[in-house]
């Protein structure tokens, strides 16, 4: 049973690892992103550096689900 036990505690050992490696991952990803967007708020002069067109008001200047930078 000490083998058995040992496997099981590594298994454990790996899943926590792998989690923890998965937040950290997550965290860095979340945190460039929001520095990105703040970058882009200073750049910019913007509070929202970054729009999508919802609707088709605005065509046919721009169409739906376009991407915009706004620069002031």
């Amino acid at each position: 049973m000490g083998w058995i036990g040992e496997q099981i505690d590594s298994v454990k050992s790996m899943q926590f690892r792998q989690l923890f490696t998965q937040a950290i991952s997550l965290g860095m990803i979340v945190t460039s992103a929001l520095i990105i967007w703040k970058g882009l708020m200073c750049i910019t002069g913007s509070e929202s550096p970054v729009v999508v067109v919802l609707s088709g008001s605005m065509e046919p200047g721009f169409k739906r689900v376009s991407h915009l930078f706004i620069f002031y």
